[in-house]
């Protein structure tokens, strides 16, 4: 349990240093209460591997003009050195096939009639909140899948923008959940 109590809090100190906050106090206890776990080689391949991870993110961070910094990065070093080494992630490609039609263009032309119709649109309706109306009412009557993709971008764009979103979301879901089960019952 300690083992992954040890693994659980470098994770969050990972993602403390992914956002730019100040982590090397909390990164030097962290090696202070871990170091017999390295020492007693009792770490199993799974936890050594995710420790070697978070750690070479970490160093990745670390500003080597800083001397506690490069204190710290010396650290991880000394861990890599004993077999705490980060494993190289696996990213799969898929090379277009010629036969099938190109997923790029599909796409770039959803976009491109998305922008039409909000072109139409806002020349007729002053808000967003507005046209969103439309196009969930759009998604619900018509078959054409570009008015739940759009209406899906609409609301990712007011949730950024702090708009509430929950009705939005709860008619797109329920829209799409209709959709479904009539495509099912095909």
């Amino acid at each position: 349990m300690d083992m992954l109590k040890g693994v659980e809090t470098l994770d969050d100190i990972t993602k403390d240093s992914l956002k730019g906050r100040s982590i090397n106090n909390r990164l030097g206890s962290w090696f202070a209460r871990n170091t017999d776990m390295l020492s007693s080689n009792r770490l199993k391949e799974p936890e050594s591997t995710a420790i070697g991870n978070l750690l070479s993110e970490i160093k990745s961070g670390l500003d080597s003009s800083d001397p506690e910094s490069q204190k710290l990065s010396d650290e991880i070093e000394q861990w890599r050195k004993k077999g705490i080494v980060p494993k190289r992630k696996l990213i799969l490609k898929l090379k277009s096939d010629k036969s099938e039609p190109n997923i790029m263009t599909d796409f770039l032309d959803y976009l491109h009639r998305e922008a039409n119709y909000l072109d139409m649109e806002h020349k007729d309706s002053g808000h967003l909140l507005t046209v969103l109306d439309d196009v969930l009412k759009s998604a619900e009557a018509k078959e054409d899948h570009i008015y739940i993709h759009l209406a899906a971008s609409i609301i990712y764009f007011l949730r950024m923008k702090g708009y509430k979103t929950g009705p939005f979301v709860k008619r797109l879901k329920e829209i799409e959940k209709n959709r479904l089960g009539s495509q099912n019952a095909i």
